[in-house]
């Protein structure tokens, strides 16, 4: 069973973790932006170089291959966050470099929407699928409010990755046609409540959204594949939530 880990941040991950995932199946991973509290610009061009350069060659190691995400997490605006955007284009030239993210919203200030909206004018400038993290709070205004500015922008829905989808937003991502992120962990979506509402998350792809700031298993996805396959799900489906969608939105197939 081939795996893609469709959202994690390698930078924070322990090495037992990445053997844990590369033992699971595991083999392409996409390893997002995240530099909570940042205060310049420069710490993000330096955390963008160690996910696709340092951290791309430790994970090949184990048998993974790395791709990163780049973007302003809303965890982390500095106040030359314009020099960052800036520079994204540059970044996401790099041919491991598929995508924006993390990039979003957790309290919808008039900062947070100029920076989501100039990285999304990017996106849409590049041709590059985005990551949009949804906050724990009033999320299905959150997911209006990405869809809104999505389409001022201009971006197709099918780029749109909207994570931490869970029943309270899936049937909206949906709707508009974007892809739900479907993190795998106690706080979002368990792999039996995965199985038990499998026409409504179908067309998604799975992650663990590893991170060290609170619990997280590094083997969500390998979990919830294997339960998958224990509760005799069509075979087609799980490579779709596993592989396939990933593939295709970020062009990693092979």
């Amino acid at each position: 069973m081939r795996l893609i880990d469709s959202h994690i941040h390698v930078t924070m991950l322990p090495y037992d973790g990445l053997q844990a995932m590369a033992r699971g199946g595991v083999v392409k991973a996409i390893s997002c932006a995240v530099l909570v509290g940042a205060q310049h610009a420069e710490s993000y061009f330096d955390h963008f170089k160690q996910n696709y350069n340092f951290y791309r060659s430790w994970a090949a190691q184990e048998g993974i291959e790395l791709y990163t995400a780049v973007g302003v997490h809303p965890a982390g605006i500095p106040a030359d966050w314009t020099r960052v955007v800036d520079k994204l284009p540059e970044f996401l030239a790099e041919p491991s470099v598929v995508a924006l993210g993390e990039i979003g919203m957790n309290n919808d200030t008039q900062l947070e929407r100029d920076v989501l909206k100039a990285q999304l004018e990017v996106a849409k400038a590049v041709n590059k699928p985005c990551i949009i993290h949804t906050p724990n709070q009033n999320r299905r205004a959150f997911v209006d409010l990405y869809f809104e500015m999505a389409q001022q922008v201009g971006i197709p829905a099918h780029l749109l990755v909207i994570d931490h989808a869970m029943l309270d937003i899936i049937d909206q991502i949906n709707e508009f046609g974007a892809v739900p992120g479907i993190t795998i962990r106690k706080q979002h979506v368990l792999p039996e409540h995965l199985a038990e509402n499998l026409d409504r998350y179908a067309n998604g792809m799975l992650n663990c959204d590893y991170s060290n700031i609170f619990y997280n298993d590094p083997t969500g996805v390998i979990k919830a594949a294997n339960y998958l396959k224990e509760q005799n799900v069509d075979p087609k489906i799980i490579e779709n939530l596993t592989y396939n969608k990933a593939a295709e939105v970020f062009g990693i197939g092979d």
